[in-house]
């Protein structure tokens, strides 16, 4: 009896063990389904795919607001009220003690309409007259054909009056020339000498403005030329600039009561940056920057200062820059940090080892694994290269590995893997 009882509490004891190890097969049977699954997922999660590789560009760059920097020397006399005629027109350059323009004097228009009567009646003499020219009058009409084929290529209201007054002026040449050689010599005389009284009035009243110094002449004054200068960097900072109420791209309007001379070509962008690019920069570091117009220009960077944790005040330096921007205080821009042209592939197909990287070619059926030098990457892509003989020697290979070695070139195909 005892050796049957026994005998059930093994078979017992068997079964529990045979349950058991029948659960535990089937839990490993589960998990190993789970990774079975899991993988078969991953692989239509990313899917493998072919890329073909091509030459490509890359930069890094943001927009910003940058405030305009400039040496300029505003031009103002006692009159100014009186308004300005403008000698030199926008945008023009001018030797320092040029005349740039002149302030319109007390009946203005009165001298000059008797000045015209004068001229309608030196007209009516010449076309009554037999002149015989002389080359020196020869002369003076071919520099008003001259002028007259200068005026044809603008539309530019300003340059128009110029070059008007100096047909007047050849004019004037003619007509005392004339007055010397004809029947009614002593009547034109008279009427050249009654003009030029009209003419030193207007001249003797008249208050002249010369240049200061030599450079670019603008009407634009917006009062920020004593302001934002070279020399007062220190004491721009984000509250100062942003107290300023400028608005980006708006224009300045031309001033009828003054005028200024822009010094020099070196011009300054100032502008406050939060990116990791610029917490990164350094002064004297040479960048590109895109003002708009497809016009990009080469840029230094000559001051840092920080604002908080994130934000840098940098200001740029631009050498030669177009003369459009005279017309403004504050634009927008594309800082450009860095442009690089190579082999473009996606980063998605990167596979990194160590210091190196290489990616998977495809090549007569099978794979082959290419190292490549990473040049730059953004987000999404990177520019690669192959390494020079010298590069890869000095990484530990030798003259035959170097020969052997497959390297990366365009339209070779590459393998990826989707995200």
């Amino acid at each position: 009896m005892k050796k049957s009882e026994e005998s059930i509490e093994n078979k017992s004891k068997l079964n529990k063990k045979g349950v058991i190890t029948n659960i535990i097969v089937i839990l490993i049977a589960i998990a190993i389904m789970v990774v079975m699954f899991r993988t078969v997922i991953q692989l239509f999660m990313q899917p493998t795919e072919l890329f073909v590789v091509e030459k490509g560009n890359l930069r890094l760059e943001e927009t910003a607001d940058a405030y305009i920097i400039r040496n300029e020397v505003v031009l103002k006399g006692e009159n100014y009220k009186n308004g300005i005629e403008k000698v030199k027109t926008e945008g023009k350059k001018v030797a320092k003690k040029d005349t740039v323009f002149r302030y319109y004097v007390n009946g203005e228009d009165e001298l000059k309409k008797r000045i015209e009567e004068i001229d309608n009646k030196i007209l009516e003499v010449q076309d009554t007259e037999i002149i015989n020219y002389s080359g020196e009058i020869k002369n003076i009409k071919n520099q008003i054909k001259d002028i007259l084929e200068e005026m044809s290529k603008t539309n530019n209201i300003e340059d128009l009056k110029i070059y008007k007054k100096e047909i007047s002026e050849c004019n004037s040449k003619i007509v005392k020339i004339i007055g010397e050689n004809t029947k009614k010599g002593s009547y034109l005389r008279d009427l050249i000498n009654e003009k030029e009284k009209y003419e030193k009035k207007l001249e003797d009243n008249a208050e002249i403005i010369k240049a200061k110094e030599s450079g670019i002449i603008s009407y634009r004054v917006d009062g920020y030329e004593d302001i934002l200068k070279p020399n007062k960097f220190k004491n721009l900072n984000k509250e100062f600039l942003e107290k300023l109420d400028l608005r980006t791209g708006e224009l300045i309007e031309p001033s009828n009561e003054k005028g200024k001379i822009v010094t020099s070509f070196d011009t300054y962008l100032a502008t406050v940056l939060n990116s990791d690019a610029a917490r990164k920069a350094k002064v004297g570091d040479k960048i590109k920057i895109d003002i708009g117009n497809n016009t990009s220009v080469k840029a230094e960077i000559v001051s840092i200062k920080v604002e908080n944790e994130n934000e840098r005040l940098i200001i740029f330096k631009i050498i030669n820059l177009s003369e459009d921007i005279l017309n403004y205080r504050k634009i927008s821009v594309d800082i450009i940090w860095w442009s690089y042209s190579g082999l473009k592939v996606p980063k998605s197909a990167l596979i990194k080892e160590g210091d190196y990287h290489y990616v998977i070619k495809k090549r007569a059926g099978y794979n082959s694994k290419i190292l490549v030098k990473v040049l730059q990457s953004n987000d999404t892509y990177s520019l690669v290269d192959n390494y020079s003989s010298k590069e890869l020697s000095e990484m530990g290979y030798n003259a035959e590995q170097i020969r052997n070695i497959y390297t990366i070139k365009m339209y070779d195909k590459i393998q990826t893997v989707g995200d």
